[in-house]
C-alpha cells in the first residue's frame, strides 16, 4: 500500500496537468471565437453607466460581422474584467464578441473582445463577413440623449413645484401681514 501511494505522488510530480481558474485561460482561435459568440461587431463606446455588479455600455455599431443589425445597442459587462483589457472606456472603438442572454447583449468574462487598434489579425479574418446594418431611426437623438431629456424633464418639474410652493408661502405671509 505504501508503494502505491509513493508511486501516485511520484507520478503527480513527474507528470503534472495544467489547471486553470478560468475556462478562458487559453483563448480560442479566431475561427472558434466567430462560431462561439452570437454577435461580433466593431463598436464605439458612447457611454458607460455603472450598475451594481456590472457596467452598461452604450455602443454605436460601426460594423457588424455577425448577429447584430442595429446601429445602437446596450451591452452588459463585468465591472472588474469587461473585455480582457479591462472595462470599456468612453470614446474608444472595440472589436466585441458578444453573447445574447434573452433580449440583452453581454460582453462575457472570457470574451476575446479588444480595442480595435489591437485587432488587426482578427479584422483580416472578418473582412469578408460584414453584414449590413438597419437604417437609422428618423430621430437623431441617441439613447444617451433620451436619458438626458428625461433628466431635464424631472429637473423642470422639480423647479416648477418648488417655485409654486414658494409663491404660495409668500402670498400667505403677505395676507397674514395685511390682516394684522
Amino acid at each position: 500500500m505504501n508503494k502505491l501511494i509513493i508511486w501516485i505522488v511520484l507520478l503527480v510530480f513527474l507528470f503534472p496537468t495544467n489547471t486553470y481558474a478560468l475556462s478562458c485561460a487559453q483563448m480560442p482561435s479566431m475561427e472558434q471565437a466567430y462560431e462561439q459568440y452570437d454577435g461580433v461587431i466593431i463598436g464605439l463606446v458612447e457611454g458607460v453607466v455603472r450598475k451594481k455588479e456590472s457596467n452598461q455600455i452604450q455602443l454605436t455599431v460601426v460594423k457588424s460581422f455577425k448577429g447584430i443589425e442595429e446601429r445602437t445597442i446596450n451591452v452588459d459587462e463585468d465591472i472588474t474584467w469587461g473585455s480582457l483589457n479591462g472595462p470599456s472606456e468612453k470614446g474608444v472603438h472595440y472589436l466585441l464578441f458578444l453573447k445574447k442572454k434573452g433580449n440583452e447583449w453581454v460582453n462575457p468574462l472570457c470574451s476575446p473582445s479588444k480595442k480595435l487598434a489591437d485587432a488587426s489579425k482578427e479584422l483580416d479574418y472578418l473582412k469578408d463577413k460584414e453584414i449590413p446594418l438597419k437604417e437609422a431611426r428618423a430621430t437623431t437623438e441617441s439613447f444617451i440623449g433620451d436619458n438626458m431629456s428625461n433628466r431635464w424633464i424631472v429637473i423642470a418639474i422639480f423647479v416648477g413645484l418648488t417655485g409654486a410652493i414658494l409663491y404660495r408661502i409668500l402670498r400667505y405671509k403677505k395676507r397674514s401681514k395685511r390682516n394684522k
